[in-house]
């Protein structure tokens, strides 16, 4: 039987066909060889579409209300486009290491669902969304809802991610942190994104996005409920009530990279660390 099966397709619907016809998604390479290292080494590997050829996929473009970033995009492009929202590009900085971040893209990343994904936190805090497109056309999923849970999207057989859509956030206040073995090439074991929107040395809406935490990213709704409304000032001393509040916010696990009791004290110690941040913000502009 002839195969039709194109593994270079320079069109979307050429991409999507492949995609139906068994390709698996091809672009940094970078998590797809470390889960099929013998499948490659046997000569046993599923076909491969080589996406780079899509034009669509690629480039970083200004929207009227926010940014397209191309799933393409590596995580090296990222750090340093100051068209990124810093948040984001702090977070993007900590993938891997300098050689894996300039092969490593947005895509893979968002689509491999890990719950340790280091871009995943502030995509979730900047209110991301998915760019989806299929040979029907495209459609775009809050990243919320595109992650079902670590491994699963909500991807049909006939889909690809084309790219990540930022509406403004509004956000002027961030703070990062990966906690993780390693400064480079490590898995992470806590993460924390926070984007706040400050007016008038006021909390008017704060995004507290944990990794590596639960079975997806986790948001705290509660939390951020407690800090909306709350001046910089007032942080410092509102700290030990909020960071108890964690607790309950999270759903780690014990397994080979740390345990859920280490990850419950050092996720509350984050948040603490970002209140006491953005407390001191205040300080250093009443003061300068």
């Amino acid at each position: 039987m002839v195969t039709t099966f194109n593994p270079h397709p320079t069109t979307v619907r050429e991409a999507c066909r492949a995609r139906l016809e068994g390709g698996v998604p091809y672009a940094g390479g970078t998590d797809f060889m470390v889960r099929h290292a013998k499948a490659v080494q046997t000569g046993q590997c599923p076909p491969l579409i080589f996406l780079e050829g899509v034009r669509e996929f690629s480039g970083i473009s200004v929207l009227e209300s926010g940014l397209r970033i191309g799933a393409l995009t590596t995580m090296a492009e990222l750090s340093v486009d100051t068209a990124i929202p810093r948040l984001l590009a702090t977070a993007c900085n900590c993938v891997g290491s300098p050689a894996l971040r300039n092969v490593a893209t947005i895509g893979g990343n968002v689509c491999t669902a890990s719950p340790a994904g280091d871009s995943l936190p502030a995509l979730y805090v900047l209110g991301a969304k998915v760019e989806i497109c299929s040979p029907e056309g495209s459609r775009t999923v809050p990243i919320s809802e595109f992650v079902l849970g670590p491994g699963r999207t909500v991807l049909e057989s006939d889909e690809l991610v084309s790219a990540i859509i930022l509406p403004d956030s509004g956000i002027n206040m961030f703070y990062h942190r990966k906690v993780s073995p390693r400064v480079a090439n490590a898995i992470t074991k806590v993460s924390l994104a926070v984007g706040a929107s400050v007016e008038d040395q006021k909390v008017e809406e704060i995004r507290i996005a944990y990794g590596s935490v639960g079975p997806t990213i986790i948001r705290c709704p509660e939390i951020e409920a407690a800090c909306a409304g709350l001046l910089l000032s007032d942080l410092e001393a509102a700290v030990p009530a909020l960071s108890s509040m964690v607790e309950t916010a999270i759903a780690p696990i014990d397994d080979h990279r740390s345990s859920a009791l280490y990850r419950r004290s050092i996720a509350a110690n984050l948040l603490a660390e970002c209140l006491e941040t953005f407390a001191s913000s205040y300080q250093r502009i009443t003061h300068d």
